[in-house]
């Protein structure tokens, strides 16, 4: 990828395969949560969410082990929770925001709440310093991983004691070959947002802008097509629990790739790179986050106050962009 037109042609390609895995994964992830008995919201929050964020784990490494870059990675951590929350309220907005965040059960409240209770422990950090820990990894790192686990264990232990078994559909087609086309669409998916990152950062080093706001745009714009199209996808098979599963489950693993990251940053804790774009870009996703839940709690209740709020949620990202763009070019 020498020349931009190669870089953008390895661009337009991977993304079409990004697409076409995620289908897959919503499609699959669907047949899982049937044959399982696991229920969807479990699926789309474990396996979905987080097979679609493979991409970013690969990004994130390579840009703090190999390039050296924790700009970069940081960016595209916080950059990815703010358009996954901004792609569900586009698709609230079309398939109807009551169908996406009305029906769901105290498991969706506790997924939506570990994932901004991991922002705020990022910004914490990020803001008072993180301390050092033998080895390469930290304090802030270790309580992310640890608040992600009991975070999950949680909204399992709700799922599985609020399920209603009348909304569990029949079985369709065989575990073996839901669990085979799963991880051939994760594969897909994997590869190709490698190679969809990589084009992107060579398309990115001709514009001479900051790698903090390269890694909440355009990064993190590429490494959530998987969660974008999943999210489309389960929505058009009316897999809301998939669709929310997938965005939230994301939004917090993704928070918790700076664990995985900090591992290889030699440097340091990985959250004292913390720059004034990626603070911004942090309390844009809590925000956005915080505005996902109160669209949840408003359905059913106060629908026409949930429908603002969902599409307050765009101009709310479009200004945080803003924000991290000013604060990136200082």
């Amino acid at each position: 990828m020498e020349t931009l037109g190669g870089a953008v042609l390895v661009f337009l390609a991977s993304a079409a395969f990004v697409v076409a895995g995620g289908v897959g994964l919503a499609r699959f992830g669907d047949d899982l949560a049937d044959v399982t008995g696991w229920g969807k919201l479990w699926v789309g929050t474990l396996l979905v969410g987080i097979a679609t964020s493979l991409p970013e784990v690969v990004v994130n490494i390579s840009a703090v082990w190999l390039e050296k870059n924790p700009g970069l990675a940081l960016g595209n951590v916080f950059g990815d929770d703010m358009i996954n929350v901004f792609v569900l309220a586009m698709v609230a907005m079309v398939f109807g925001v009551n169908h996406l965040f009305g029906g769901q059960g105290r498991d969706t409240q506790l997924l939506m709440l570990t994932g901004i209770v991991l922002v705020a422990m990022a910004l914490f950090f990020g803001s008072f310093g993180d301390i050092k820990l033998v080895g390469w990894t930290s304090v802030g790192a270790v309580l992310i991983g640890v608040g992600y686990v009991y975070g999950m264990r949680l909204v399992y232990t709700a799922g599985k004691t609020d399920m209603d078994l009348e909304d569990i559909r029949s079985p369709i087609g065989s575990a073996r070959n839901a669990w085979i086309g799963f991880g051939v669409s994760a594969a897909v998916v994997i590869v190709a947002g490698r190679y969809l990152a990589g084009s992107a950062d060579a398309i990115a080093e001709v514009s001479g802008i900051s790698a903090s706001f390269i890694g909440v745009l355009l990064v993190s714009i590429v490494t959530t097509l998987p969660e974008g199209s999943v999210t489309v996808a389960a929505s058009l098979r009316r897999s809301y629990g998939i669709a929310m599963g997938n965005v939230y489950g994301s939004c917090a693993f993704n928070v918790t790739i700076i664990s995985i990251a900090d591992l290889f940053y030699t440097e340091g804790p990985l959250l004292r790179a913390m720059e004034g774009a990626h603070f911004a870009a942090a309390i844009a996703a809590l925000l956005l986050m915080s505005m996902g839940f109160a669209v949840y709690r408003l359905c059913g209740t106060a629908d026409r106050p949930a429908r603002l709020v969902t599409a307050a949620i765009p101009v709310v990202y479009v200004v945080g962009l803003y924000v991290v763009y000013t604060l990136g070019q200082a």
